[in-house]
């Protein structure tokens, strides 16, 4: 009679401890990698938010006249976690009815602090 090894059926454990790491380094990375998303996601909304408080600043100050005015912050206010300041200034001594409207804001979001600003000329 003819003997025949058989062979069981399986994985030896070396093989699931290989498999288990892989698998671990896989969801590590994909995790990460949406958490990453998340983030960038956040500091996208809080610098378009800003944009919007940036530009409804200036706007405000084109129906102010903005002439009679003195240079320096002429405004400071709070809107959700953003400080806006408004900034007058002369651009160029040599162009006295020109005058620079610089809105700044700043707030701590998602990424830490921040800040931008937007400048135009009335």
């Amino acid at each position: 009679m003819n003997a025949r090894l058989i062979k069981a059926g399986g994985f030896t454990l070396v093989e699931l401890m290989i498999a288990s790491v892989i698998l671990a380094l896989l969801l590590t990375s994909i995790g990460l990698f949406f958490g990453n998303m998340i983030e960038q996601s956040d500091k996208m909304d809080d610098m378009t938010r800003a944009l919007e408080l940036c530009q409804q600043g200036l706007e405000e100050f084109r129906t102010e006249d903005v002439h009679t005015l003195p240079d320096g912050v002429v405004q400071t206010d709070t809107v959700d976690k953003f400080t806006r300041e408004i900034i007058l200034g002369t651009p160029d001594p040599s162009i006295p009815s020109a005058r620079t409207v610089k809105c700044r804001l700043g707030w701590t979001g998602a990424g830490g602090p921040d800040s931008t600003s937007l400048t135009t000329i009335y």
